[in-house]
């Protein structure tokens, strides 16, 4: 039987948030317990961080936490947001309709900026689930303009690959969309350069050239690069996981690499001391 996404986030304890939004409900003291402590509502339009999955009876119960206080066990409904943070990346919006969804609704957010804005390369840090349905977060400048649907969204994919150019009428842009030409006619004289990636599902390519970025399209280099798309839950979810445990193993990282050096440093000191001991030890004996 094949894992769903819950089943993925309970079998690797995924870090998230959960935007409480309840009609009703029990909190337990316990899992698997009748002892009632609260009711959801105290909760309500409020975020949470959810401790613990586990799953009873084909149904999942969230052990929350707010303001470091655990609060106890709930079945969650389809309705409250689950927010998972995941590595930060540029974000392009596929069309400007793409602001107008349920959960902006839901969440009452003023997407004028947004609509106005839409063109424009964002980022993303998070991902939002809301009645099954998959978006990103969109910001600007880390500011919140609201959420779009994964399908409605293309993200920048790193590809640090040698290119050569394929074409000798090639011209380099300021865009991704390549409307902005910076360099008409570039002569590349058959030199190799570096991509850096492109967004999904758009023929731009950001190039390397002379040290100083720019667009072109990738039907004139020898790149073939059409990157797999995140399209359900299951893939977002085992990307949040590598995310997560990659950011795990470079905290531990950087926490064991502190104790070495700080390890190292007492040992050079008590070096030091030992040998400022040798000394007095020395100068004693040569009075006496």
């Amino acid at each position: 039987m094949s894992l769903n996404y819950m089943d993925w986030i309970e079998k690797y304890d995924l870090n998230f948030q959960l935007h409480i939004k309840e009609e009703d409900g029990e909190i337990f003291d316990q899992l698997n317990s009748d002892e009632v402590i609260d009711n959801i509502l105290d909760y309500n339009d409020t975020i949470v961080d959810v401790a613990s999955v586990s799953k009873v009876n084909d149904e999942y119960y969230y052990k929350i936490k707010y303001k470091s206080k655990l609060i106890g066990w709930f079945k969650p409904g389809p309705m409250s947001i689950k927010y998972l943070r995941t590595k930060k990346q540029e974000v392009k919006l596929l069309n400007e309709h793409a602001v107008d969804n349920e959960l902006n609704r839901a969440l009452q957010i003023d997407t004028e900026e947004l609509t106005e804005n839409w063109v424009k390369i964002f980022t993303s840090d998070f991902y939002a689930v809301f009645n099954e349905k998959l978006y990103c977060g969109i910001l600007l400048k880390s500011k919140l303009l609201g959420f779009v649907q994964i399908t409605d969204a293309s993200f920048f994919v790193n590809f640090r690959k040698e290119l050569s150019f394929t074409d000798g009428n090639v011209n380099l842009y300021k865009d991704s969309k390549l409307e902005k030409v910076i360099i008409e006619n570039f002569d590349h004289g058959n030199k190799t350069f570096r991509s850096l990636g492109g967004f999904e599902g758009f023929d731009g390519v950001r190039v390397i050239v002379d040290g100083k970025r720019y667009w072109t399209s990738q039907k004139n280099t020898d790149l073939s690069i059409d990157p797999p798309r995140i399209e359900n839950l299951n893939d977002l979810v085992i990307d949040v996981i590598l995310y997560q445990m990659k950011d795990k193993l470079e905290k531990q990282h950087e926490f064991y690499t502190a104790r070495i050096d700080s390890l190292k440093e007492k040992n050079r000191e008590m070096v030091q001391r030992e040998k400022h001991l040798k000394q007095s030890l020395k100068k004693f004996r040569e009075i006496l």
